[in-house]
Protein backbone atom coordinates (compact mmCIF):
# COMPACT_ATOMS: atom_id res chain seq x y z
CA UNK A 1 0.00 0.00 0.00
CA UNK A 2 1.09 3.51 -0.84
CA UNK A 3 -0.23 6.72 0.81
CA UNK A 4 1.13 9.72 -0.90
CA UNK A 5 0.80 11.82 -3.43
CA UNK A 6 -1.38 10.36 -6.66
CA UNK A 7 0.32 10.09 -10.28
CA UNK A 8 -1.69 12.33 -12.54
CA UNK A 9 -0.63 10.77 -15.43
CA UNK A 10 -1.47 7.46 -14.18
CA UNK A 11 -5.48 8.64 -12.99
CA UNK A 12 -5.87 10.30 -16.39
CA UNK A 13 -4.82 6.91 -18.48
CA UNK A 14 -6.30 4.73 -15.93
CA UNK A 15 -9.68 7.21 -16.05
CA UNK A 16 -10.32 7.00 -19.78
CA UNK A 17 -8.67 3.65 -20.30
CA UNK A 18 -11.18 1.61 -18.26
CA UNK A 19 -13.90 4.24 -18.02
CA UNK A 20 -13.96 4.09 -14.42
CA UNK A 21 -14.68 7.72 -11.69
CA UNK A 22 -11.54 9.84 -11.57
CA UNK A 23 -11.69 9.04 -7.54
CA UNK A 24 -11.27 5.45 -8.34
CA UNK A 25 -8.58 6.11 -10.76
CA UNK A 26 -6.88 8.22 -8.04
CA UNK A 27 -7.29 5.04 -5.43
CA UNK A 28 -5.86 2.58 -8.01
CA UNK A 29 -2.92 4.85 -8.12
CA UNK A 30 -2.47 5.33 -4.51
CA UNK A 31 -2.31 1.61 -4.21
CA UNK A 32 0.68 1.60 -6.67
CA UNK A 33 -1.01 0.71 -9.63
CA UNK A 34 1.38 1.95 -12.43
CA UNK A 35 -1.50 2.11 -15.67
CA UNK A 36 -4.61 0.90 -17.21
CA UNK A 37 -3.50 -2.44 -18.21
CA UNK A 38 -2.32 -3.34 -14.47
CA UNK A 39 -5.60 -2.03 -12.99
CA UNK A 40 -7.57 -3.79 -15.21
CA UNK A 41 -5.73 -7.10 -14.33
CA UNK A 42 -6.10 -6.24 -10.77
CA UNK A 43 -10.10 -5.22 -11.09
CA UNK A 44 -10.61 -8.29 -13.23
CA UNK A 45 -8.20 -11.24 -11.64
CA UNK A 46 -7.62 -13.69 -14.22
CA UNK A 47 -7.30 -17.80 -13.53
CA UNK A 48 -4.77 -17.33 -16.55
CA UNK A 49 -2.68 -15.34 -14.46
CA UNK A 50 -1.96 -17.26 -11.96
CA UNK A 51 1.89 -18.30 -11.24
CA UNK A 52 3.29 -21.25 -12.51
CA UNK A 53 3.64 -24.00 -9.51
CA UNK A 54 7.10 -24.87 -10.90
CA UNK A 55 8.55 -21.73 -9.69
CA UNK A 56 8.16 -23.56 -5.81
CA UNK A 57 11.41 -25.97 -5.39
CA UNK A 58 10.61 -29.53 -4.96
CA UNK A 59 7.64 -29.52 -7.31
CA UNK A 60 8.33 -31.58 -9.90
CA UNK A 61 10.13 -34.13 -7.57
CA UNK A 62 6.74 -34.03 -5.04
CA UNK A 63 4.48 -34.37 -8.40
CA UNK A 64 6.07 -37.55 -9.81
CA UNK A 65 6.34 -39.30 -6.09
CA UNK A 66 2.80 -39.33 -6.33
CA UNK A 67 2.09 -40.24 -9.98
CA UNK A 68 4.46 -43.02 -8.97
CA UNK A 69 2.00 -43.95 -5.69
CA UNK A 70 -0.78 -43.67 -7.49
CA UNK A 71 0.20 -45.93 -10.19
CA UNK A 72 1.62 -48.49 -7.94
CA UNK A 73 -1.39 -48.52 -6.14
CA UNK A 74 0.49 -47.75 -2.85
CA UNK A 75 -0.73 -46.68 0.60
CA UNK A 76 -1.26 -43.07 0.41
CA UNK A 77 -1.15 -40.88 4.27
CA UNK A 78 -2.49 -37.30 4.75
CA UNK A 79 -1.09 -35.72 7.33
CA UNK A 80 -3.10 -32.19 7.95
CA UNK A 81 -3.47 -29.31 10.76
CA UNK A 82 -6.65 -29.44 12.23
CA UNK A 83 -7.47 -25.49 11.36
CA UNK A 84 -9.49 -24.16 8.45
CA UNK A 85 -5.84 -24.37 6.34
CA UNK A 86 -4.90 -27.53 7.22
CA UNK A 87 -8.78 -29.57 6.65
CA UNK A 88 -8.75 -27.47 3.28
CA UNK A 89 -5.29 -28.58 2.44
CA UNK A 90 -6.68 -32.31 3.10
CA UNK A 91 -10.33 -31.52 1.48
CA UNK A 92 -8.50 -30.84 -1.79
CA UNK A 93 -6.31 -33.60 -1.88
CA UNK A 94 -8.91 -35.73 -1.52
CA UNK A 95 -11.32 -34.70 -4.04
CA UNK A 96 -8.58 -34.74 -6.10
CA UNK A 97 -7.57 -38.46 -5.26
CA UNK A 98 -10.75 -39.46 -5.60
CA UNK A 99 -11.19 -38.24 -8.81
CA UNK A 100 -8.78 -39.75 -10.50
CA UNK A 101 -10.30 -43.35 -8.99
CA UNK A 102 -7.04 -43.69 -6.78
CA UNK A 103 -6.75 -46.04 -4.01
CA UNK A 104 -8.32 -44.46 -0.99
CA UNK A 105 -5.73 -41.99 1.43
CA UNK A 106 -5.13 -42.54 4.86
CA UNK A 107 -6.41 -39.26 6.79
CA UNK A 108 -4.44 -38.42 9.90
CA UNK A 109 -5.21 -34.71 11.78
CA UNK A 110 -3.52 -34.74 15.29
CA UNK A 111 -5.14 -34.56 18.18
CA UNK A 112 -5.06 -31.39 20.17
CA UNK A 113 -2.80 -32.96 22.72
CA UNK A 114 -0.30 -34.48 20.51
CA UNK A 115 0.49 -30.58 19.50
CA UNK A 116 0.81 -29.41 16.06
CA UNK A 117 3.00 -30.80 13.43
CA UNK A 118 4.13 -34.20 12.59
CA UNK A 119 5.19 -36.21 15.70
CA UNK A 120 7.21 -39.38 16.39
CA UNK A 121 4.48 -41.41 17.78
CA UNK A 122 2.29 -40.53 14.68
CA UNK A 123 4.90 -41.63 12.41
CA UNK A 124 5.13 -45.06 13.79
CA UNK A 125 1.36 -45.71 14.11
CA UNK A 126 1.60 -45.27 9.99
CA UNK A 127 4.20 -47.45 9.56
CA UNK A 128 2.02 -50.09 11.34
CA UNK A 129 -0.41 -49.13 9.11
CA UNK A 130 1.87 -49.95 5.52
CA UNK A 131 2.03 -46.13 4.40
CA UNK A 132 4.33 -45.81 1.51
CA UNK A 133 3.95 -42.23 0.96
CA UNK A 134 3.12 -39.57 3.59
CA UNK A 135 1.80 -36.48 2.41
CA UNK A 136 2.55 -33.99 5.25
CA UNK A 137 -0.02 -30.56 4.56
CA UNK A 138 -0.01 -27.21 6.47
CA UNK A 139 2.90 -28.52 8.39
CA UNK A 140 6.50 -30.39 8.25
CA UNK A 141 8.55 -27.49 7.58
CA UNK A 142 10.36 -27.60 11.08
CA UNK A 143 9.81 -31.21 11.24
CA UNK A 144 13.43 -32.79 10.89
CA UNK A 145 13.74 -35.79 13.11
CA UNK A 146 10.22 -36.55 12.73
CA UNK A 147 10.52 -37.12 8.91
CA UNK A 148 13.87 -38.56 9.79
CA UNK A 149 12.49 -41.39 11.21
CA UNK A 150 10.11 -41.42 8.65
CA UNK A 151 13.04 -42.12 6.28
CA UNK A 152 14.71 -44.61 8.35
CA UNK A 153 11.12 -46.79 8.93
CA UNK A 154 10.90 -46.44 4.92
CA UNK A 155 8.34 -43.97 4.58
CA UNK A 156 8.94 -41.44 1.83
CA UNK A 157 7.69 -37.90 2.34
CA UNK A 158 6.46 -34.99 0.68
CA UNK A 159 5.75 -31.08 2.70
CA UNK A 160 3.35 -28.98 1.14
CA UNK A 161 3.68 -25.86 3.95
CA UNK A 162 3.85 -22.01 4.26
CA UNK A 163 5.36 -21.82 7.36
CA UNK A 164 8.56 -20.47 8.16
CA UNK A 165 11.47 -22.69 7.10
CA UNK A 166 13.72 -23.99 10.46
CA UNK A 167 17.39 -23.65 10.42
CA UNK A 168 17.64 -27.25 8.78
CA UNK A 169 15.82 -28.51 6.24
CA UNK A 170 13.39 -31.01 6.65
CA UNK A 171 15.26 -34.44 5.14
CA UNK A 172 12.04 -34.92 2.82
CA UNK A 173 12.01 -36.68 -0.68
CA UNK A 174 10.14 -33.00 -1.61
CA UNK A 175 9.81 -29.58 0.59
CA UNK A 176 7.25 -27.43 -1.38
CA UNK A 177 6.95 -24.31 0.28
CA UNK A 178 7.18 -20.52 -0.98
CA UNK A 179 9.47 -19.29 1.63
CA UNK A 180 12.25 -21.66 1.07
CA UNK A 181 15.10 -19.07 0.42
CA UNK A 182 15.54 -20.80 -3.06
CA UNK A 183 12.26 -20.16 -3.99
CA UNK A 184 11.55 -18.30 -6.67
CA UNK A 185 7.56 -18.41 -6.55
CA UNK A 186 6.13 -14.46 -7.00
CA UNK A 187 3.78 -15.17 -4.01
CA UNK A 188 5.67 -16.01 -1.00
CA UNK A 189 2.67 -15.27 1.92
CA UNK A 190 0.15 -18.06 0.66
CA UNK A 191 -1.84 -20.11 2.79
CA UNK A 192 -0.92 -24.04 2.46
CA UNK A 193 -4.58 -25.13 0.64
CA UNK A 194 -2.77 -22.22 -1.52
CA UNK A 195 0.30 -23.84 -2.18
CA UNK A 196 -1.92 -27.60 -2.48
CA UNK A 197 -3.61 -25.93 -5.09
CA UNK A 198 -0.51 -25.07 -6.87
CA UNK A 199 0.73 -28.71 -6.48
CA UNK A 200 -2.63 -29.89 -7.75
CA UNK A 201 -2.04 -27.69 -11.04
CA UNK A 202 1.18 -28.78 -11.36
CA UNK A 203 -0.17 -32.76 -10.55
CA UNK A 204 -2.39 -32.39 -13.05
CA UNK A 205 -0.37 -31.02 -15.82
CA UNK A 206 2.03 -33.59 -15.77
CA UNK A 207 -0.18 -36.14 -15.31
CA UNK A 208 -2.33 -34.61 -18.93
CA UNK A 209 0.96 -34.79 -20.49
CA UNK A 210 1.88 -38.63 -19.34
CA UNK A 211 -1.46 -39.50 -20.68
CA UNK A 212 -2.59 -40.95 -17.34
CA UNK A 213 -5.61 -38.63 -17.08
CA UNK A 214 -9.10 -41.27 -18.72
CA UNK A 215 -10.98 -37.64 -18.04
CA UNK A 216 -10.66 -33.86 -17.39
CA UNK A 217 -10.36 -33.22 -13.49
CA UNK A 218 -11.80 -29.45 -12.94
CA UNK A 219 -9.67 -27.45 -10.38
CA UNK A 220 -11.36 -24.49 -10.86
CA UNK A 221 -14.54 -25.76 -8.92
CA UNK A 222 -11.79 -27.00 -6.15
CA UNK A 223 -11.54 -22.99 -5.62
CA UNK A 224 -14.39 -22.29 -3.40
CA UNK A 225 -12.21 -24.56 -0.40
CA UNK A 226 -9.26 -22.73 -1.12
CA UNK A 227 -11.41 -19.57 -0.81
CA UNK A 228 -11.75 -20.58 2.89
CA UNK A 229 -8.46 -21.73 3.73
CA UNK A 230 -7.11 -18.56 2.25
CA UNK A 231 -9.36 -15.70 3.81
CA UNK A 232 -8.88 -18.41 7.54
CA UNK A 233 -4.81 -18.01 7.80
CA UNK A 234 -5.42 -14.28 7.06
CA UNK A 235 -2.84 -13.97 4.39
CA UNK A 236 -1.92 -10.39 1.94
CA UNK A 237 -5.38 -10.68 -0.58
CA UNK A 238 -3.13 -9.55 -3.21
CA UNK A 239 -1.30 -11.49 -6.29
CA UNK A 240 -2.00 -15.44 -6.31
CA UNK A 241 -4.29 -15.20 -3.19
CA UNK A 242 -6.77 -12.38 -4.71
CA UNK A 243 -7.06 -14.44 -7.86
CA UNK A 244 -7.91 -17.51 -6.15
CA UNK A 245 -10.09 -15.97 -3.64
CA UNK A 246 -12.15 -13.84 -6.09
CA UNK A 247 -12.81 -16.70 -8.17
CA UNK A 248 -13.51 -19.33 -5.47
CA UNK A 249 -16.41 -17.16 -4.39
CA UNK A 250 -17.57 -16.58 -7.73
CA UNK A 251 -17.85 -20.20 -7.96
CA UNK A 252 -19.90 -19.93 -4.49
CA UNK A 253 -22.24 -17.93 -6.05
CA UNK A 254 -23.00 -19.72 -9.54
CA UNK A 255 -22.07 -23.37 -8.64
CA UNK A 256 -22.74 -24.03 -5.08
CA UNK A 257 -21.64 -27.68 -4.31
CA UNK A 258 -22.97 -29.68 -1.05
CA UNK A 259 -21.13 -27.69 1.94
CA UNK A 260 -21.83 -24.61 0.54
CA UNK A 261 -25.52 -25.25 -0.14
CA UNK A 262 -26.29 -26.78 3.07
CA UNK A 263 -25.20 -23.76 4.34
CA UNK A 264 -27.61 -21.31 2.23
CA UNK A 265 -30.47 -23.97 3.46
CA UNK A 266 -30.02 -23.93 7.02
CA UNK A 267 -29.94 -19.77 6.60
CA UNK A 268 -26.38 -19.72 8.10
CA UNK A 269 -25.41 -17.50 4.98
CA UNK A 270 -27.29 -15.93 2.62
CA UNK A 271 -27.78 -16.92 -1.19
CA UNK A 272 -25.95 -15.67 -3.94
CA UNK A 273 -23.89 -12.87 -1.40
CA UNK A 274 -20.31 -14.45 -0.20
CA UNK A 275 -17.68 -12.05 0.12
CA UNK A 276 -14.71 -11.88 2.71
CA UNK A 277 -17.37 -10.91 5.66
CA UNK A 278 -19.29 -14.25 4.81
CA UNK A 279 -16.21 -16.53 4.42
CA UNK A 280 -14.53 -15.33 7.38
CA UNK A 281 -17.08 -14.43 10.30
CA UNK A 282 -19.45 -17.58 9.33
CA UNK A 283 -17.95 -20.05 7.35
CA UNK A 284 -14.28 -20.18 8.55
CA UNK A 285 -15.21 -20.54 12.20
CA UNK A 286 -17.72 -23.28 11.81
CA UNK A 287 -14.90 -25.24 9.85
CA UNK A 288 -12.51 -24.18 12.70
CA UNK A 289 -15.07 -25.48 15.54
CA UNK A 290 -14.58 -29.11 15.34
CA UNK A 291 -10.94 -28.81 15.41
CA UNK A 292 -11.04 -26.93 18.23
CA UNK A 293 -13.73 -28.30 20.37
CA UNK A 294 -14.68 -31.45 18.51
CA UNK A 295 -13.20 -33.52 15.82
CA UNK A 296 -11.97 -32.00 12.47
CA UNK A 297 -12.64 -34.60 10.46
CA UNK A 298 -16.42 -33.29 10.83
CA UNK A 299 -14.91 -30.57 8.91
CA UNK A 300 -13.75 -32.56 6.17
CA UNK A 301 -16.52 -35.04 5.79
CA UNK A 302 -18.45 -31.27 5.29
CA UNK A 303 -16.27 -29.75 3.07
CA UNK A 304 -15.79 -33.15 0.45
CA UNK A 305 -19.57 -34.31 0.86
CA UNK A 306 -21.23 -34.99 -2.52
CA UNK A 307 -24.76 -35.83 -1.00
CA UNK A 308 -27.25 -32.79 0.53
CA UNK A 309 -28.63 -34.65 3.33
CA UNK A 310 -25.19 -36.09 4.59
CA UNK A 311 -24.02 -32.59 4.10
CA UNK A 312 -27.07 -31.17 6.43
CA UNK A 313 -25.98 -33.67 8.96
CA UNK A 314 -22.51 -32.46 9.22
CA UNK A 315 -23.78 -29.07 9.01
CA UNK A 316 -25.80 -29.77 12.09
CA UNK A 317 -22.48 -30.68 13.95
CA UNK A 318 -20.39 -28.39 13.14
CA UNK A 319 -23.21 -25.45 14.28
CA UNK A 320 -23.28 -27.48 17.92
CA UNK A 321 -19.59 -27.39 17.88
CA UNK A 322 -19.38 -23.54 17.01
CA UNK A 323 -22.06 -22.65 19.89
CA UNK A 324 -20.13 -24.72 22.24
CA UNK A 325 -16.45 -23.26 21.04
CA UNK A 326 -18.17 -20.08 21.35
CA UNK A 327 -18.97 -20.73 25.35
CA UNK A 328 -15.47 -22.07 26.48
CA UNK A 329 -13.97 -18.87 24.50
CA UNK A 330 -16.33 -16.62 26.98
CA UNK A 331 -15.25 -18.12 29.58
CA UNK A 332 -11.59 -18.27 29.15
CA UNK A 333 -11.72 -14.21 28.28
CA UNK A 334 -13.80 -13.56 30.65
CA UNK A 335 -11.61 -14.86 33.54
CA UNK A 336 -8.53 -13.25 31.71
CA UNK A 337 -10.00 -10.01 32.04
CA UNK A 338 -10.87 -10.30 35.63
CA UNK A 339 -7.11 -11.45 36.32
CA UNK A 340 -5.94 -8.29 33.85
CA UNK A 341 -7.77 -6.05 35.77
CA UNK A 342 -5.92 -6.75 39.35
CA UNK A 343 -3.10 -6.57 37.36
CA UNK A 344 -0.89 -3.14 35.87
CA UNK A 345 -0.51 -3.40 32.31
CA UNK A 346 0.84 -0.11 31.22
CA UNK A 347 4.32 -1.03 32.22
CA UNK A 348 3.80 -4.39 30.25
CA UNK A 349 5.26 -4.68 26.63
CA UNK A 350 2.84 -8.57 26.08
CA UNK A 351 0.45 -10.52 27.94
CA UNK A 352 1.69 -13.75 28.56
CA UNK A 353 -0.76 -15.65 30.44
CA UNK A 354 -0.85 -19.57 31.73
CA UNK A 355 -3.06 -21.34 34.06
CA UNK A 356 -4.62 -24.87 33.89
CA UNK A 357 -7.68 -26.09 32.99
CA UNK A 358 -8.27 -23.64 29.99
CA UNK A 359 -9.41 -25.48 26.84
CA UNK A 360 -6.42 -26.25 24.33
CA UNK A 361 -8.68 -25.90 21.44
CA UNK A 362 -9.64 -21.89 22.14
CA UNK A 363 -6.02 -20.55 22.99
CA UNK A 364 -5.70 -19.53 19.22
CA UNK A 365 -8.78 -17.64 19.31
CA UNK A 366 -8.46 -16.21 22.96
CA UNK A 367 -5.29 -15.03 22.11
CA UNK A 368 -6.10 -12.99 18.98
CA UNK A 369 -9.17 -11.67 21.51
CA UNK A 370 -6.54 -10.22 23.92
CA UNK A 371 -4.09 -8.89 21.78
CA UNK A 372 -6.96 -6.87 19.83
CA UNK A 373 -8.26 -5.91 23.43
CA UNK A 374 -5.49 -4.14 24.91
CA UNK A 375 -3.48 -3.65 21.03
CA UNK A 376 -0.40 -6.24 22.68
CA UNK A 377 1.39 -9.45 21.32
CA UNK A 378 -0.45 -11.68 23.68
CA UNK A 379 0.25 -15.86 24.68
CA UNK A 380 -1.94 -18.00 26.42
CA UNK A 381 -0.79 -21.15 27.71
CA UNK A 382 -2.36 -24.04 29.29
CA UNK A 383 -1.42 -27.87 30.40
CA UNK A 384 -2.15 -30.38 28.39
CA UNK A 385 -1.13 -33.76 30.03
CA UNK A 386 1.65 -32.46 32.06
CA UNK A 387 2.81 -30.06 28.78
CA UNK A 388 2.25 -26.85 28.90
CA UNK A 389 1.08 -25.95 25.08
CA UNK A 390 0.23 -22.13 24.07
CA UNK A 391 -1.33 -20.26 20.97
CA UNK A 392 0.16 -16.72 20.87
CA UNK A 393 -0.73 -13.60 18.23
CA UNK A 394 1.15 -10.79 17.11
CA UNK A 395 0.30 -7.15 16.75
CA UNK A 396 0.80 -4.95 13.32
CA UNK A 397 4.75 -3.68 14.80
CA UNK A 398 6.52 -7.28 15.48
CA UNK A 399 7.22 -10.07 14.17
CA UNK A 400 6.17 -12.94 16.32
CA UNK A 401 7.89 -15.88 14.98
CA UNK A 402 11.22 -13.96 15.16
CA UNK A 403 10.64 -12.68 18.68
CA UNK A 404 9.64 -16.51 19.43
CA UNK A 405 12.98 -17.78 17.81
CA UNK A 406 15.03 -15.58 19.72
CA UNK A 407 13.80 -17.73 22.60
CA UNK A 408 14.11 -20.87 21.47
CA UNK A 409 16.57 -22.26 24.16
CA UNK A 410 13.57 -21.48 26.77
CA UNK A 411 10.93 -24.06 24.64
CA UNK A 412 10.38 -27.83 23.54
CA UNK A 413 9.24 -27.15 20.38
CA UNK A 414 7.73 -24.16 18.51
CA UNK A 415 6.25 -22.80 15.12
CA UNK A 416 4.46 -20.46 13.35
CA UNK A 417 4.95 -17.28 11.68
CA UNK A 418 4.75 -13.09 11.85
CA UNK A 419 1.70 -13.07 13.12
CA UNK A 420 0.95 -16.28 15.30
CA UNK A 421 2.87 -19.04 16.66
CA UNK A 422 2.75 -22.43 18.70
CA UNK A 423 4.63 -23.37 21.54
CA UNK A 424 5.72 -26.20 23.95
CA UNK A 425 7.41 -25.33 27.11
CA UNK A 426 8.19 -27.01 30.41
CA UNK A 427 6.79 -25.74 33.84
CA UNK A 428 10.07 -24.69 34.78
CA UNK A 429 10.45 -22.17 32.19
CA UNK A 430 6.78 -20.72 31.89
CA UNK A 431 7.64 -17.67 34.08
CA UNK A 432 11.29 -17.01 32.48
CA UNK A 433 10.00 -17.44 29.27
CA UNK A 434 7.09 -14.59 29.76
CA UNK A 435 9.86 -12.21 31.27
CA UNK A 436 12.45 -13.06 28.56
CA UNK A 437 9.28 -12.53 25.78
CA UNK A 438 8.52 -9.33 27.37
CA UNK A 439 12.00 -7.78 27.41
CA UNK A 440 12.14 -9.07 23.73
CA UNK A 441 9.80 -6.31 22.82
CA UNK A 442 11.53 -3.63 24.75
CA UNK A 443 11.87 -0.95 22.53
CA UNK A 444 8.35 -1.50 21.07
CA UNK A 445 5.43 0.61 21.26
CA UNK A 446 3.66 -0.57 24.95
CA UNK A 447 0.79 -0.72 22.67
CA UNK A 448 -0.15 -1.10 19.04
CA UNK A 449 -1.59 1.44 17.23
CA UNK A 450 -3.30 0.95 14.78
CA UNK A 451 -2.29 3.59 11.56
CA UNK A 452 -5.67 3.92 9.65
CA UNK A 453 -4.35 4.00 6.32
CA UNK A 454 -6.21 6.79 3.52
CA UNK A 455 -6.20 5.94 0.37
CA UNK A 456 -7.31 9.84 -1.21
CA UNK A 457 -8.90 12.90 -0.28
CA UNK A 458 -12.12 13.12 -1.65
CA UNK A 459 -15.33 15.33 -2.01
CA UNK A 460 -19.01 14.41 -1.17
CA UNK A 461 -19.80 15.41 -4.81
CA UNK A 462 -17.87 12.13 -5.67
CA UNK A 463 -19.51 9.78 -3.40
CA UNK A 464 -21.78 7.83 -5.90
CA UNK A 465 -23.51 4.23 -6.56
CA UNK A 466 -21.32 3.96 -9.19
CA UNK A 467 -18.03 4.95 -7.55
CA UNK A 468 -19.17 2.12 -4.66
CA UNK A 469 -19.93 -0.46 -7.65
CA UNK A 470 -16.67 0.35 -8.44
CA UNK A 471 -15.41 0.05 -5.29
CA UNK A 472 -16.68 -3.44 -4.96
CA UNK A 473 -14.46 -4.81 -7.66
CA UNK A 474 -11.13 -4.12 -5.42
CA UNK A 475 -12.55 -6.93 -3.57
CA UNK A 476 -11.86 -9.31 -1.74
CA UNK A 477 -10.77 -6.90 0.90
CA UNK A 478 -8.85 -8.20 3.65
CA UNK A 479 -4.54 -8.56 4.81
CA UNK A 480 -2.96 -6.61 2.35
CA UNK A 481 -5.79 -5.48 0.50
CA UNK A 482 -8.33 -2.97 2.89
CA UNK A 483 -11.13 -1.46 2.11
CA UNK A 484 -10.57 2.62 0.46
CA UNK A 485 -10.69 4.88 3.20
CA UNK A 486 -11.46 8.21 1.89
CA UNK A 487 -10.26 11.90 3.33
CA UNK A 488 -13.89 13.96 3.84
CA UNK A 489 -14.12 17.22 5.47
CA UNK A 490 -17.91 17.42 6.29
CA UNK A 491 -19.47 20.56 7.79
CA UNK A 492 -21.13 18.65 11.01
CA UNK A 493 -21.35 15.35 12.62
CA UNK A 494 -24.09 14.27 15.00
CA UNK A 495 -24.67 10.95 17.04
CA UNK A 496 -28.07 9.18 16.28
CA UNK A 497 -27.82 5.83 18.46
CA UNK A 498 -25.59 2.97 18.67
CA UNK A 499 -22.81 3.92 16.79
CA UNK A 500 -24.60 5.64 14.10
CA UNK A 501 -23.88 9.00 13.16
CA UNK A 502 -25.49 11.99 10.95
CA UNK A 503 -23.31 13.89 8.69
CA UNK A 504 -23.89 16.53 6.68
CA UNK A 505 -21.72 18.34 4.15
CA UNK A 506 -21.13 21.77 2.99
CA UNK A 507 -23.77 21.53 0.26
CA UNK A 508 -26.36 20.98 3.19
CA UNK A 509 -26.97 16.94 2.16
CA UNK A 510 -27.35 14.61 4.59
CA UNK A 511 -25.24 11.24 4.87
CA UNK A 512 -25.59 8.35 7.51
CA UNK A 513 -23.06 5.52 8.72
CA UNK A 514 -21.44 4.29 12.06
CA UNK A 515 -18.09 5.71 13.81
CA UNK A 516 -15.59 3.38 15.29
CA UNK A 517 -14.86 6.21 17.50
CA UNK A 518 -17.36 7.03 19.82
CA UNK A 519 -19.00 10.70 19.41
CA UNK A 520 -21.64 11.99 22.07
CA UNK A 521 -21.78 15.61 21.11
CA UNK A 522 -22.62 17.05 17.66
CA UNK A 523 -19.11 18.52 15.80
CA UNK A 524 -18.60 21.47 13.86
CA UNK A 525 -16.47 23.31 12.67
CA UNK A 526 -12.52 22.21 11.06
CA UNK A 527 -13.76 18.34 10.92
CA UNK A 528 -11.66 15.63 9.15
CA UNK A 529 -12.55 11.85 9.07
CA UNK A 530 -11.37 9.14 7.81
CA UNK A 531 -14.08 7.15 6.53
CA UNK A 532 -15.00 4.11 4.03
CA UNK A 533 -18.13 3.87 1.87
CA UNK A 534 -20.15 1.39 1.44
CA UNK A 535 -23.68 0.12 -0.04
CA UNK A 536 -26.43 -0.44 2.18
CA UNK A 537 -30.10 -1.66 1.85
CA UNK A 538 -33.01 -0.67 3.48
CA UNK A 539 -36.22 -1.00 3.08
CA UNK A 540 -35.48 -2.12 -0.52
CA UNK A 541 -33.76 0.86 -1.81
CA UNK A 542 -30.20 1.40 -2.19
CA UNK A 543 -27.85 3.71 0.36
CA UNK A 544 -24.30 5.12 0.90
CA UNK A 545 -23.24 4.27 4.61
CA UNK A 546 -20.11 6.45 5.42
CA UNK A 547 -18.58 4.11 7.92
CA UNK A 548 -15.74 6.55 10.13
CA UNK A 549 -12.70 4.65 11.30
CA UNK A 550 -11.08 8.11 12.46
CA UNK A 551 -11.69 11.66 13.48
CA UNK A 552 -8.89 14.21 12.51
Amino acid sequence: MHNGQDNSDIVRSIEKELGVPNLMARILATRGITGPEEAEAFLYPKLEDLSDPFLMPDMEKGVMRVVDAVQQKETICLYGDYDADGVTCLALLMNFLRHLGATTPLIYIPERKEGYGLNPGAVKVLKEKGVHLLVCLDCGATNVEEIGLANNLGIDTIVIDHHEMGTRMPPALAVINPKREDSRFPTRELAACGVAFFFLQALRRVMNAKGLLGHTINLKQELDIVAVGTVGDMVPLIKDNRIMVRHGMDMMKKRPRAWCRSLIRNKVMPDRHIDEYILNFIIVPRINASGRVSNPLISLDFLTCEDDEDSALHLKKLQEANKRRQQIEKGIIDEIMGILKKDDMAGRNSIVLFKKGWHIGVLGIVAQKVMEMYGKPSIIITNVDDIWKGSGRGSDNMDLHGAISSLSDLLIRFGGHRYACGITISEDNLVPFRDAFDNSLNGLPKKSTKTVHIDTHAGFDELTKELIECIEQLSPFGMGNPRPNLLLTPSSIAPVNNGRVKIVDHGKRTWYGYSQEKIATTLSGDIRIVASPVLRQENGEMFINLNIKQLL
